[in-house]
């Protein structure tokens, strides 16, 4: 039996220091993957300067900027494994990362889409993992991902005969196009998490996810194709949380940006919509979206609450 390979998907725009972390962070593994594939969206930065050093260890691909599904794409069809991982360039891997991810695939066959937790980076160290082995496994089902996303882009594995069968990511979304394509993924096969801290997130300022309109409309244009695929019909409570979902997610959006008036509204719509509690694993506190509710329209009011559930 032929061993498995790998490839890792970077996707890069003006990102040219963080991409070289990315990148380091990949070669720095204790199974280090067979190919590594960074495609740069036209960037007008130095990253052409600060790929040249690692040569032949990366294949550094350039296009016109086109969007960062379409960076991805291209890596897709440019990677030779039988796995594909995803890396976005500010983000970064945990040593051990391809290797737990590896052993799992090996031992749960039956899988074929593997993520990991994340931590916040560069503001955290990489955990010291002894028991790997009997890490827990979450299982992330099909109507799971149709509330919520449940999957960090850079933690991704997955098997190559699985995109093949759910196709690339929709380059006509900008914000939530990683679950869509997980979706389409968990369709077609099992998914899951494995339950340790080996993703590194970069919280950056001004990232599409802060651009709450184009994140609202992808999120409502993700269940659109579900509403036109008809497979939501017949699932009413699963329609209606997954459209209050969205306008929850906003609600939180607007508060932290300051736009009290907005996150009361989209409150006020979820709750309207979807009336029944949440399940525990889709939020951080019990009665969040209550709480929220009464937080930021104290703030609207000009009253200055506590910061809980805003």
């Amino acid at each position: 039996m032929q061993p498995i390979r790998g490839s890792v998907v970077i996707p890069t725009f003006n990102s040219g220091t963080l991409v070289v972390e990315a990148v380091a962070s990949v070669l720095a593994q204790s199974i280090v993957p067979e190919e590594i594939i960074v495609v740069d969206d036209g960037s007008t930065d130095d990253t052409p300067a600060r790929m040249a050093p690692f040569g032949n260890r990366v294949r550094y691909i350039r296009q016109e900027n086109r969007g960062v599904s379409a960076a991805r794409n291209r890596g897709i069809e440019t990677a030779t494994g039988d796995l594909i991982a995803f890396l976005d360039a500010d983000d970064v891997w945990h040593p051990r990362k391809w290797e737990l991810q590896l052993q799992t695939f090996a031992r749960q066959p039956e899988l074929g889409l593997i993520g990991t937790k994340a931590f916040p980076w560069p503001d955290a160290v990489f955990a010291s993992i002894d028991r790997a082995d009997s890490a827990n496994l979450t299982r992330v089902d099909w109507h799971d991902l149709v509330v919520k996303n449940r999957l960090t882009t850079s933690s991704i594995v997955v098997r190559r005969e699985a995109l093949d069968r759910s196709g690339k990511f929709d380059t006509t979304l900008q914000g939530p196009e990683d679950r869509d394509l997980w979706l389409r993924i968990a369709a077609t096969t099992r998914i899951a998490n494995l339950d340790l801290p080996l993703t590194g997130y970069r919280d950056v300022p001004g990232s599409v996810s802060k651009n709450i309109e184009r994140c609202k409309a992808g999120m409502l244009r993700i269940l659109d194709k579900l509403e036109s695929q008809q497979l939501l019909r017949g699932r009413p409570m699963l329609r209606r949380k997954a459209y209050s979902y969205v306008h929850h997610s906003c609600a939180y959006l607007y508060g932290a940006a300051g736009a009290y008036g907005r996150s009361v509204r989209s409150s006020v719509k979820s709750l309207g919509i979807y009336p029944l509690p949440y399940r525990r694993d889709e939020v951080k506190q019990r009665g969040e979206r209550p709480k929220r509710l009464l937080v930021n329209l104290a703030h609207w009011l000009g009253f200055k609450p506590s910061n809980v559930g805003s």
